[in-house]
This record gives structure tokens, sequence and C-alpha cells, in this order.
């Protein structure tokens, strides 16, 4: 990834919860509208493949469910990008795992193998590789 920037939800409305959705889904479109879409849409108008990829860290005090729900449609139809959806305790917990996790995701997302590997012609294809954890302590 060469950057990535901060959308934050500037619509003063989100203060109060019955309309965090829609600013969320407003500030979205609109970094979208004058982001994304310059750097995604040809001269004649088409849309080229994008490395775009919004990661929407969900407020604590939301409906997760129904936050994932309208945010993900809305992105899915209004702002064709491919997102990630990450609670906020969730991030709290600054856990390397968690994090090494959430990257996973999102490179598969993108198209990423996680399991597979390749090697060059001197490696034989029926060659079986083994990994061992040994990142964990001792008794």
């Amino acid at each position: 990834m060469e950057y990535a920037d901060i959308c934050p939800v500037l619509d003063k409305a989100a203060q109060h919860e019955e309309y965090l959705l829609e600013a969320f889904a407003s500030s979205i479109q609109n970094y979208y509208n004058k982001k994304v879409l310059p750097t995604i849409q040809t001269s004649n108008g088409t849309i080229k493949h994008s490395n775009f990829i919004f990661l929407v860290i969900m407020p604590d005090h939301t409906n997760h469910q129904d936050f994932y729900s309208f945010l993900k449609n809305k992105i899915n139809c209004d702002a064709p990008v491919i997102s990630q959806f990450v609670a906020n305790r969730t991030i709290a917990k600054d856990n390397d795992r968690i994090f090494l996790n959430i990257i996973r995701q999102m490179n598969a997302k993108f198209g990423g193998d996680l399991w597979r590997m390749s090697f060059g012609s001197e490696i034989s294809p029926q060659t079986m590789l083994v990994g061992i954890d040994v990142c964990h302590k001792g008794k």
C-alpha cells in the first residue's frame, strides 16, 4: 500500500446515534467521489480495477450487524470498493495477531493467496513444505 487516508465522519449529526449510519455513508460517498473515482475512471468514463480498500472501524455503541449490513450495502452499490469492517473494541485490544488477521483478510479480498507459495524451477512440484510455529513461549 502506498499510503492511507483517514476519512473522518465530519457530519455533526453523527453525534446522535440515529444519524450515525447516514453520516458514515455520506463520508464514504464523498471520499469515493473526490479521491477514488477520479483515480479509477478512464477518459472514456469506464471504471478500471481499483486498488482501494475502505477499512471501516465501527463505533462501540452501535449495533454492529445493522451498521455492517447498511454500510456494506452502500459501499457495494454506491462506491464499489473492497471493504473491511472492524469493531473499535477489536482495534483497541492492540494485539499484533489481530492486526495480522485483519491484513490477511484484506489481502485475500485483493486476490492474495495466504497458503500457497511459488518456488523456482529447482524445487520439484512434488515437494511438500512443512511449517512449524515457534513463536510461542515455552512452559
